[in-house]
């Protein structure tokens, strides 16, 4: 049984945006932090080594998936 929980909370873009940049913020934060550790430098994709840390910490997946997910709401609201 997965451990999250599925929400629909409608913000206004403004605050959605915010809190997407948050979310994306701690999520490089953290691939920042682990950029340059040995295991991930025989990575020369960026990409792929960004996906690669991020794979290592599920929350902070999360947190990229999420705000990525918001930003595409967004983009459908401003295009309708």
């Amino acid at each position: 049984m997965p451990n999250t929980l599925s929400l629909q909370i409608d913000l206004p873009p403004a605050v959605a945006e915010t809190y997407a940049r948050w979310l994306q913020g701690r999520a490089d934060y953290t691939v920042n932090q682990h950029w340059n550790e040995p295991r991930y430098l025989r990575i020369v994709d960026t990409d792929k080594r960004r996906a690669a840390i991020l794979q290592r910490f599920p929350s902070m997946l999360a947190a990229h998936q999420t705000a990525a997910q918001i930003r595409a709401q967004l983009a459908t609201q401003e295009v309708s």
